[in-house]
């Protein structure tokens, strides 16, 4: 099991991670002060400490990402030609081979580029799961969960109560704890405590991972099901604030994901959001034109705008499946 990790650097020396299975797979390398590798380090430990991360035999690979923390840019760039953009990064922990992706950083990018990404994430069922943010506010238009798809994850406490912190929103699908969680302070070597709904966000993506481990031959969409029919929501409704219920690890182990249909149950959330349904389809089929965004090069255009021949992306006119359906 793959787990793509898109935050400020990993620091390897960190003892907690000693034994883990961590690959760097960045497509560039920022500038970062020590302070800021705490985030993405206690993360990782979450994820694959081998003496308490979620899922220890997992191997995380992880990819920089600028954010406020950040000193520069470094070989990453700026602008249009930035290199760590979250649609490239999310394109390429695919091409990787990443099954979980997991995100707890801010987004306002409501792009082109990234709605693409998004949906070729939901088409080939890879995983993504976003942090809610910590401003105890509805901040659905500033986080990753505001697309289709995403599992959004707000905070609870040990007591299982939504916490004072934690933000919501039309894009919250579950919630986890979201500490006191121990990390390490790298200046000093001690012992910090963290708490945010970036600790429930990758408690949630390892609990995904050792549910898609545990049930090889469910589709993703049957996980996601299996992850929305489980959740511990008392009424089984839906609501801003826990999504569909806490995560309930238990039930997601011990539910046979194959009675539910292959249908992705957040392909449209609450208030409508992007990609739809239909756009997921036509990107799956090969219909959208290669000059709407800026597509991973592995994506083939297959319809039938004899245009497309010119551009850099692969053309393979009037081959999509779509024309060929009964």
């Amino acid at each position: 099991m793959i787990i793509a990790l898109i935050d400020g650097p990993v620091e390897l020396s960190d003892p907690e991670l000693a034994g883990a299975t961590i690959v760097d797979k960045s497509r560039c390398t920022i500038e970062a002060p020590m302070a800021s590798r705490y985030h993405a380090s206690g993360l990782a430990a979450v994820l694959v400490s081998q003496n308490y991360g979620v899922a220890p035999d997992a191997t995380l690979y992880t990819y920089q990402v600028t954010n406020k923390d950040t000193v520069s840019t470094g070989t990453c760039g700026t602008g249009a030609s930035r290199l760590n953009s979250f649609d490239k990064l999310i394109n390429q922990a695919i091409d990787d081979g990443a099954q979980i992706i997991s995100i707890s950083q801010d987004s306002v990018d409501h792009s082109e580029n990234l709605k693409w990404a998004i949906a070729r994430a939901m088409s080939q069922g890879v995983i993504i799961v976003n942090s809610a943010g910590n401003n105890a506010r509805d901040d659905n238009n500033s986080q990753m969960g505001w697309w289709s798809g995403v599992v959004g994850v707000s905070a609870i406490g040990t007591d299982g109560k939504f916490t004072s912190y934690s933000s919501w929103g039309n894009g919250v699908t579950t919630a986890a704890v979201g500490g006191p969680i121990k990390a390490r302070d790298f200046d000093t070597g001690a012992d910090a405590t963290t708490i945010g709904t970036s600790n429930s966000a990758a408690l949630v993506s390892g609990f995904l991972a050792l549910a898609r481990a545990k049930w090889p031959n469910a589709t993703p969409n049957q996980i996601l099901q299996v992850l929305v029919a489980t959740g511990l929501n008392p009424d089984k409704k839906w609501n801003k604030y826990t999504g569909y219920g806490a995560i309930n690890p238990g039930g997601m182990l011990n539910t046979d994901p194959s009675q539910y249909p292959d249908e992705n149950p957040l392909a449209q959330k609450e208030g409508g959001s992007s990609p739809t349904v239909e756009e997921v389809r036509d990107y799956s089929d090969g219909l959208i034109s290669p000059f709407t965004a800026t597509l991973p090069t592995s994506y083939v255009y297959r319809g039938l705008d004899e245009i497309a021949l010119s551009s850099t992306h692969n053309a393979h006119l009037g081959t999509s499946p779509r024309y060929h359906t009964k």
